[in-house]
């Protein structure tokens, strides 16, 4: 083979495995998490699928860990894959003690970890290897009343209107017979400019309610910070939030998500507008996916330079691997010159789409429907085939 030739097939080699090396993945499992609520002496049985995405002959050890590892007694310690095997399926059962001081989320790993067929199960070979966890939360309530309050800000862009969602979770083992919450507002130079309040709501045991609130009077244009009381049953919980009115320096224009396969890795590609008349440094955002209260995943964007009055990219991935479709909470943070402004969201995840309702606004953002990296990879694979055979054709006329 002429020298140039060689040149050529080495290109086609070289452009094939990058564009191909994003789909080899070797390990998956479904769910990601199984939430528990505390019982006494409580026992259930579970199982998760184990996948094998690479489609290889492997083999899996599976272990747990974890402050309560010995809650959790699984039916299998090992599995072996052939490249025809998709998945299987592994069971466990949880038996809980009839107490637990501790109060809160207790988090058991089962660890799915892969090693070479016909390998120990030797530290090194545990320590260096891929692997993937199922995440077994186990809930325990606090004793008697006892409520966390997160502030929410609904930002619509709109000058004149602020609205307040005060998300109040009661942790406790008793219901609430009456929370409501206080919310003063400060500007930027520290005055209190307004106070409003929610309405008074009952919470049940273990349940997530929304209180709300609207600042609709003399809204002025600038930066603010919000103070929350809740008071419930003589007890009281706080949380406080930043938050613009009117155009930010740094703010989130557009989310494209292209050529998305629910248990692929999606590539988020954030489009952020720089208001600023200068180059803010440092800037990247974070998301927070929850699903009935539960976080699913944080995804984070590298960090980048946008330049001054220009809109530039930030890129982020998420491995949906384990994901379920359906609609989760979202929380994107944007970061940028020390500062942290906080947007909430709705995501609508399907099969072969992701969507965003920011911010309460009905403005979607969506998968933009062009070529996916699968067809971009067919489309430059054939090129280059054509390609060589242009040079054989050409180079064997050249030498007649």
């Amino acid at each position: 083979m002429r020298l140039k030739n060689k040149i050529g097939f080495g290109i086609f080699l070289l452009v094939f495995t990058i564009l191909f090396s994003h789909v080899v993945y070797s390990l998956g499992v479904a769910p990601a998490r199984n939430t528990i609520d505390f019982e006494p002496n409580f026992e259930g049985e579970y199982e998760i699928k184990i996948y094998n995405s690479g489609a290889k002959d492997i083999k899996t050890l599976i272990y747990v860990e974890g402050r309560m590892q010995d809650s959790i007694e699984l039916d299998q310690s090992e599995l072996i894959f052939s490249s025809d095997d998709e998945y299987k399926i592994v069971g466990y059962t949880v038996r809980l003690p009839s107490k637990i001081d501790v109060p809160g989320n207790h988090i058991i790993n089962i660890v799915i970890r892969e090693v070479p067929i016909g390998s120990d199960t030797g530290g090194a070979v545990i320590g260096s290897s891929v692997a993937v966890v199922h995440q077994v939360v186990i809930k325990v309530p606090y004793p008697g009343k006892y409520a966390v309050a997160d502030l929410k800000i609904v930002e619509t862009n709109r000058y004149d209107k602020v609205d307040f969602i005060v998300s109040v979770n009661n942790l406790g083992s008793e219901r609430i017979d009456a929370a409501k919450g206080l919310i003063d507002i400060y500007d930027s130079h520290n005055q209190k400019v307004a106070s409003l309040e929610t309405i008074l709501d009952s919470i049940d045991s273990k349940k997530v309610k929304g209180l709300s609130a609207t600042w609709d009077d003399n809204v002025e244009l600038g930066k603010y910070s919000a103070k929350l009381i809740l008071t419930y049953d003589g007890k009281v919980a706080e949380d406080q939030r930043e938050f613009y009115v009117g155009k930010l320096f740094v703010d989130i224009i557009n989310i494209v998500v292209e050529g998305f396969r629910l248990g692929e890795i999606a590539k988020f590609v954030i489009l952020v507008e720089n208001q600023w008349p200068e180059p803010i440094s440092g800037v990247y955002t974070e998301f927070i996916f929850s699903k009935l209260g539960e976080e699913v995943a944080i995804v984070k964007s590298a960090s980048e330079t946008i330049d001054a009055l220009f809109t530039g990219e930030l890129i982020a991935y998420w491995d949906t691997e384990g994901v379920e479709e359906g609609i989760y909470d979202t929380v994107i943070n944007l970061y940028y010159d020390d500062q942290k402004i906080e947007k909430d969201m709705k995501t609508y995840v399907g099969l072969d789409s992701i969507k965003f309702d920011l911010f309460g606004t009905g403005a979607v953002i969506t998968d933009t429907g062009g070529l996916d990296k699968l067809n971009l990879a067919i489309i430059a694979v054939i090129a280059l085939i054509l390609a060589n055979i242009g040079w054989f054709i050409y180079f064997k006329k050249f030498k007649k």
